[in-house]
């Protein structure tokens, strides 16, 4: 290694000598994704879950998408009228089926948006037995900006 490397190998190594640190511990826990349930009840349910046939499944799947086949359980909400919202809060009762699906959903999003599975997975970026809506779509948008709003 030539003089003019060893140099530069000191100074990166001593060079940050006193910098501060700070001891995270042994027990390092995330902060907590804070998810905006009435968005997910109001938007999330009727806009992308509900058309798309999420729970239901696609023309010739036979249906059981995610009702038993997937470890994302869903429950079919077809023929459940939802929530009255306003300025995307609930105003009125939540359908249980609506709750059941945010507590299954909740557990397949991380704090990025790009990086959750709920996004990844029906546009295709990750694995998925078909795409269910581009990254493109209004229902990939609805997505991305439902997770990201949780990590204010």
């Amino acid at each position: 290694m030539s003089l003019r490397a060893r140099a530069a190998a000191l100074v990166a190594l001593f060079g940050c000598v006193g910098c501060g640190t700070v001891d995270l511990g042994d027990n390092i826990v995330p902060p907590d994704l804070m998810l905006d349930e009435d968005f997910f009840y109001c938007r999330i349910q009727p806009e992308v879950i509900e058309p798309q046939g999420c729970a239901g499944g696609g023309a010739g799947e036979m249906g059981m998408c995610h009702t038993a086949r997937s470890a994302l359980r869903l429950v079919d909400t077809t023929g459940i009228a939802p929530p009255t919202c306003a300025d995307d809060r609930v105003e009125g009762t939540v359908p249980a089926e609506y709750v059941e699906n945010f507590q299954a959903v909740q557990f397949t999003v991380q704090s990025d948006p790009l990086s959750s599975p709920f996004y990844r997975r029906p546009t295709g970026l990750d694995s998925h037995p078909r795409v269910i809506f581009p990254e493109s779509s209004p229902e990939a948008d609805l997505i991305a900006m439902w997770i990201a709003r949780g990590g204010l």
